[in-house]
């Protein structure tokens, strides 16, 4: 890690660097905590294999969010010669503000604040660059899948159901809403991380993805149970900030169904079966799932 202290020395004109931690390794990325004369930061460093344009689209959205003020990003922070991103020995690096606070528990009190949060991300409408979740393109890879299972038809059935999103209001979105991906800093305001997929596209598939792929889960019995006291609580808080019309909220159900099967390949062949019983939990429970969206039951 030394080349990269230099780099951070040269590029950003940091003193005394040090590398005080990786927080996270994951696929092409790296994350590092960096200690120097000029404070705390956090580093991201991306494989050479992730195309530039990716980095790009990463490095602008935060500095989109950062000029909205709503403070629901790290800020990103610029080299002196007023770049967002470097190269170096082939990998790129970025730089971010390194944001004190605790990660975010699944209570009903964070889920509402994060709910509230979310629907500030939503109001977020002149984003110029798509998400990295193209609804349309996925929608239409789905049905090249699963042709050796016993619910191929079904699961076709599924997806000849969903609904244009593109139809739909469109905003900034995460793409990966959760408290996995959130924290509440100490000043207590809720902070988004991993913008690595963010941009334009449709709030009801970001508001939907929790629904199904956090608040529907197996227990330690083998059985599903839908957390729907987190599932009202989050939606509580968003509504708070944002109003859906009874369409809307059918639409963020869809969004939800939409992600789970987006996911179901993600874990391999025996994450498959596991993945297609939660949604037919969903499914089957569709009006207890729409009633947390309204608050109601």
């Amino acid at each position: 890690m030394e080349a990269v202290k230099l780099t951070l020395q040269d590029q950003w004109g940091l003193r005394d660097v040090r590398i005080a931690g990786k927080i996270e390794s994951k696929g092409s990325r790296s994350i590092y905590i960096v200690e120097c004369c000029e404070g705390k930061f956090a580093l991201k460093q991306f494989a050479p294999s992730l195309p530039e344009a990716s980095i790009r689209q990463y490095t602008h959205a935060l500095l989109h969010m950062q000029g909205r003020g709503l403070k629901l990003s790290p800020s990103i922070c610029t080299t002196m010669g007023a770049e967002l991103y470097v190269r170096h020995d082939d990998t790129f690096l970025y730089l971010m503000e390194f944001v004190e606070g605790e990660p975010l528990r699944e209570t009903p009190e964070d889920e509402y604040d994060l709910g509230q949060a979310s629907a500030l991300l939503h109001t977020i409408a002149d984003y110029p660059h798509e998400s990295g979740l193209n609804a349309k393109e996925r929608i239409a890879g789905m049905y090249d899948r699963f042709h050796d299972y016993p619910f191929k038809r079904e699961y076709d059935r599924i997806v000849d159901d969903l609904p244009d999103f593109e139809a739909y209001r469109q905003s900034f979105i995460h793409t990966d809403i959760g408290p996995h991906n959130a924290m509440r800093a100490d000043d207590g305001r809720i902070v988004f991380l991993d913008f690595d997929d963010a941009g334009s596209g449709s709030p009801l598939i970001d508001a939907g993805y929790p629904l199904i792929c956090q608040f529907v889960r197996f227990q330690e019995d083998g059985s599903i149970r839908f957390d729907s006291a987190n599932a009202k609580a989050f939606y509580a808080g968003y509504l708070s900030q944002m109003t859906l019309s009874e369409r809307e909220k059918e639409i963020v159900f869809d969004g939800a169904v939409f992600m789970q099967l987006m996911y179901m390949p993600c874990y391999g062949d025996e994450g498959v079966l596991p993945m297609w019983k939660l949604l037919q939990y969903a499914l089957e429970h569709k009006e207890e799932l729409l009633a947390s969206i309204s608050g109601q039951g």
